[in-house]
């Protein structure tokens, strides 16, 4: 999780100012983020809404962004390996026994193939439809343990406003 904060803060172009909206921005950005270890890499996932597509991204691709997480459920995957490794990024979404294949969108490293220990790992996984957040669902890179999601009503409220 701290891999997450950290990293997003220093790829995403948020400020590197700490006042209080970048605060905030690092408590939404954690009420929607779950990870795992898979094949000697934490991976970080963020689930895209409107929050935190706002925390994360700026300029002219933050709209577009947005307008994406809107249709469909994103999320925006990170990580960093602790040792060299064969990455083969198939992910997919359960939720009440469904499971739904990602698309995955590569932007630093996220791609079928070997990499290196200590390089960045950035993506988005795209699934075909939006999911029910009030339920309990998991994301896993297949054969691997899954970054289980279960948003409290506290959070889930976030997205209302």
């Amino acid at each position: 999780m701290l891999l997450i904060l950290g990293a997003l803060a220093g790829a995403s172009a948020m400020a590197q100012n700490a006042d209080p909206s970048e605060a905030q921005k690092t408590a939404i950005i954690s009420e929607f983020t779950r990870s795992a270890k898979m094949d000697g890499v934490t991976l970080s996932f963020v689930l895209l809404n409107n929050k935190t597509v706002e925390a994360l991204f700026s300029g002219e691709g933050k709209y577009a962004m947005r307008a994406r997480a809107n249709m469909a459920t994103i999320f925006f995957v990170q990580g960093v390996p602790e040792k060299n490794i064969k990455l083969d990024p198939q992910f997919e979404v359960e939720q009440d026994g469904q499971t739904y294949k990602g698309e995955t969108i590569n932007m630093k490293n996220l791609q079928s193939g070997n990499v290196a220990k200590g390089t960045r790992i950035e993506g988005l996984i795209q699934l075909n439809r939006k999911i029910d957040l009030n339920q309990p669902f998991k994301v896993r890179c297949v054969h691997n343990p899954s970054a289980d999601f279960k948003l409290s009503p506290e959070t889930l409220k976030l997205l209302e406003n």
